[in-house]
């Protein structure tokens, strides 16, 4: 039996776009309870609204994930009203540019978001599932994070950190009954997709992401590819990584800059 068999009350971060705004419409369809996650409140309410005209349930929980106490508001106000099931730790961003002209603040906003905001999130949430000795994780990962790609070598490395953290940290807490998932979400058509350029690379629309994101929320397995071309090209990226990595880079290549100099300053 899944774990979306009967309803559960499921956190979504980043609900207010793309992805996780349609996992959150999806899910409520689905007949769950949907908290929904982000900064802004006014989409946030917009959504939720949304939901319930179509005769589904949503939570408005404003949320900064890169905020400690921000995220340990939303947390206690959201468990004031009731268990949490599952956690979607979706918010995230990309900044593709060539490591050395990428700003500092930059590389450390998108370390603060991917990694450290599903940290914060999870850490919140956990001692609430260890009592109740049940629980999912969903954390939403990227090809990115296993075979790292010029022009987003930090993008890759928040996700590196995001993968080896939650396969530590179901090592930890799979004995509580507490179940750690990482999705290796492809690269999708929404606003920030579309921002992030990859040469050959196919951007799948967000109702397959969110249909193959949903499976994985049901039968949380270890990891779980989108799609039949992501889990071949992790099986080929154990098997032959230098191949893959040329790959990646080739399709990266295009968007190099021609040299460092070509955009003085903007390091700093």
């Amino acid at each position: 039996m899944g774990t979306l068999s009967t309803s559960k009350r499921i956190l979504v971060t980043g609900a207010s776009r793309g992805i996780g705004r349609a996992a959150a419409l999806a899910l409520a369809e689905q007949g769950h309870t949907v908290a929904l996650a982000a900064r802004d409140e006014g989409a946030l309410r917009q959504l939720a609204g949304e939901i319930a005209r179509a005769g589904g349930r949503a939570e408005v929980v404003p949320m900064d994930v890169t905020d400690d106490a921000s995220v340990e508001r939303g947390i206690a106000r959201l468990l004031e009203a009731g268990p949490c099931d599952i956690v979607i730790n979706n918010a995230g961003s990309c900044d593709q540019a060539d490591f050395l002209v990428q700003r500092m603040e930059t590389q450390r906003s998108e370390m603060d978001l991917n990694y450290w905001g599903a940290v914060r999130v999870t850490r919140a949430l956990l001692p609430s599932m260890l009592l109740r000795r049940s629980g999912v994780v969903v954390n939403v990962s990227s090809m990115l994070g296993i075979v790292a790609s010029p022009t987003t070598a930090n993008y890759s490395a928040t996700k590196a950190a995001l993968n080896a953290w939650s396969h530590a940290l179901r090592g930890e807490v799979g004995r509580f009954g507490i179940q750690v998932v990482v999705f290796v979400a492809p690269h999708t058509d929404t606003a920030s997709g579309r921002r992030v350029r990859f040469e050959g690379v196919v951007s799948l629309p967000v109702a397959y992401t969110v249909e193959a994101l949903l499976r994985a929320v049901d039968r949380a397995p270890r990891q779980a590819a989108a799609s039949p071309v992501y889990r071949l090209l992790l099986r080929l990226a154990g098997l032959f990584p230098a191949f893959i990595e040329s790959r990646v880079a080739a399709s990266a290549r295009p968007h190099l800059l021609p040299s460092y100099e070509a955009a003085p300053g903007e390091g700093a």
